[in-house]
């Protein structure tokens, strides 16, 4: 099992792929930074804590609509 985050950068749809049994909404709102390779351009002044601070931060760098939801693998036969 695994996640599949949707997200807008700059107003370019990205889509990417995260194995874990578990995904946050925050943490999921990181790996879009992370994956856009916008956080490499501003680092945030400190970790913020709240899910709101991290999506105005996100915002602030052209990250919107961040979506998640659990991927299904299904078992090669």
């Amino acid at each position: 099992m695994g996640f599949t985050i949707c997200y807008s950068f700059k107003g370019q749809r990205r889509v990417l792929e995260h194995p874990a049994d578990y995904l946050s909404p925050n943490v999921a709102v990181c790996y879009a930074l992370l994956d856009s390779g916008a956080v490499l351009q501003e680092a945030m002044p400190h970790w913020e804590s709240s899910y709101l601070a991290i999506v105005e931060f996100a915002e602030g760098l052209g990250i919107t609509e961040v979506r998640w939801h659990q991927s299904i693998s299904r078992p090669h036969c």
